[in-house]
C-alpha cells in the first residue's frame, strides 16, 4: 500500500489536534466550569510582601488599595531595594502614617544571588505571620477584597496561585495581544493546576505560607537564576495536595502593559527564561502544546493546496478548536470581569504562533541581567 506525502501529513495533523482538542474542549472547561466551592472566613493574620526598586510612580496606587482592604488583620512589608528615586521617601510616608505598614531597606546586592530573590527573602524573614501574600510594588489588586479572598483559600491549601492581568484600553495592539496572551497563559497554568500539575504562578499574585518557604529552605535552590522567584518556587515546591489556583474578578492584580513591541519583547524574555529550568515533566507537556498548537496551523495549510480526500474533516477539526478557545476565552473573561472582544481570538491565536517561536528561542538564549 502506497503511503504518499500527503497521507503521513494528514496522520501527523490528526495526531497534532488530539492535544489541542483534549485541552480546549475538555482541561479547561472543567476548570472555568467546576463548582465552586463556599469557604469560610479565614481568620489568621496576614502579611502582604511587596518588593521595591525604584517605584515611585506605582507604589502610592498599590498602597493606597493595600491600606483600604477589607480584611480584619494584616501587615504589609516593603523592601526598598536599593531604590534611587522617592521610593524610600514614599515608604516613610506611609509607615509614619500606617503601623501596620513595615519598611525593609537593602543597601547592596549579595553576590550570586538573584536581587528580587534577595529582597522577597528578607521581607518574608522580617514578617511576623505565618501566612504570605505577595503582589508587585507596580501592580494594584482589583477590588478591596483581594487579601480576604486569596487568604480564604488557606483554609484548604498552602500554596495559592492567583492571576495577574494588564491594564487594557483596546485600542494598542501591543496591549490587546499582551491581555491575550496573558490570558492564554492564566488559562494555561489554572486549568493544569485543576488536573494537579503546578508548574507555574506569578509573583504579582501568589500566597504561600512561611513553613513552606523554609521547608525548601526559601528560593536557595535556583537564588543565582535572576528570573524564577515566582514558577520556579511553584515548579519546585507545588503539589497536588497542597496547592490550588484561584481566580476571581476580586481576587485578581493589575499591572501596566508594555506600550512598546520592544518593551513587550524584553519583558517576555526576561519572564519566560525561567522555564528552561522547569522539570522535564513541565517541559513535556508545555512543549506538546506548544508544538501541537503551531503544528495544526502549518500542516493544514500545507494540506490545502492538495486533494486531500477528508479535507472537510479537517477542516472541521480546524473549525472545532477555535471554536472552544472562543468559548474558553469568553468564559474566563467574564469570571474575571474582564471584556474581550471574541472575533479577536482567532487572529490573536495565529500571532500567538510567532510569540512562541521567537520569545521561546530567545528566552534560552537571553543574558539579561536585571530583574525590573
Amino acid at each position: 500500500m502506497y503511503f504518499s506525502t500527503t497521507d503521513f501529513l494528514t496522520l501527523l495533523y490528526f495526531l497534532f489536534c488530539i492535544p489541542q482538542l483534549l485541552f480546549w474542549g475538555i482541561i479547561v472547561p472543567l476548570n472555568l466550569w467546576k463548582k465552586q466551592t463556599k469557604v469560610e472566613s479565614f481568620k489568621k493574620p496576614v502579611s502582604v510582601i511587596i518588593a521595591a526598586r525604584n517605584e515611585e510612580n506605582s507604589l502610592p496606587k498599590l498602597l493606597e488599595v493595600l491600606v483600604n482592604q477589607d480584611y480584619h488583620n494584616f501587615e504589609i512589608i516593603v523592601v526598598n531595594d536599593r531604590s534611587s528615586d522617592n521610593t524610600e521617601r514614599i515608604i516613610d510616608s506611609y509607615t509614619l502614617k500606617y503601623s501596620f505598614i513595615k519598611k525593609v531597606n537593602i543597601d547592596k546586592p549579595i553576590e550570586n544571588h538573584s536581587p528580587k530573590k534577595y529582597a522577597l527573602t528578607k521581607g518574608i524573614l522580617f514578617s511576623k505571620n505565618e501566612y504570605l501574600l505577595f503582589t508587585d510594588a507596580d501592580c494594584f489588586p482589583s477590588s478591596t477584597s483581594w487579601i480576604r479572598e486569596m487568604s480564604n483559600q488557606f483554609i484548604s491549601s498552602d500554596l495559592i496561585l492567583g492571576v495577574g492581568l494588564y491594564t487594557c484600553n483596546d485600542k494598542s495592539k501591543v496591549e490587546v495581544f499582551t491581555q491575550f496572551e496573558t490570558l492564554h497563559t492564566a488559562l494555561l497554568y489554572t486549568s493544569l493546576s485543576n488536573l494537579g500539575i503546578n508548574y507555574m504562578g506569578v509573583g504579582r499574585n501568589i500566597a504561600y505560607t512561611k513553613q513552606l518557604w523554609k521547608s525548601v529552605n526559601g528560593f536557595e535552590q535556583h537564588k543565582t537564576i535572576l528570573s524564577g522567584d515566582d514558577d520556579l518556587f511553584v515548579n519546585q515546591i507545588a503539589k497536588k495536595e497542597h496547592t490550588i489556583s484561584y481566580f476571581s474578578k476580586k481576587a485578581i492584580t493589575y499591572s501596566k502593559p508594555p506600550i512598546t513591541w520592544k518593551e513587550w519583547f524584553r519583558q517576555k524574555t526576561r519572564h519566560l527564561s525561567a522555564g528552561y529550568h522547569y522539570k522535564i515533566s513541565n517541559k513535556l507537556i508545555l512543549g506538546t502544546l506548544s508544538t501541537s498548537h503551531i503544528a495544526v496551523y502549518f500542516i493544514y495549510l500545507l494540506l490545502l493546496p492538495h486533494e486531500v480526500t477528508n479535507l472537510l474533516h479537517l477542516s472541521i477539526l480546524f473549525l472545532v478548536r477555535i471554536m472552544f478557545l472562543i468559548i474558553c476565552f469568553k468564559k474566563f473573561s467574564a469570571v474575571l470581569g474582564e471584556k474581550f472582544k471574541w472575533w479577536k481570538v482567532p487572529i490573536l491565536d495565529i500571532m500567538l504562533i510567532a510569540y512562541q517561536i521567537i520569545i521561546g528561542v530567545s528566552s534560552v538564549i537571553s543574558k539579561r541581567k536585571t530583574w525590573i
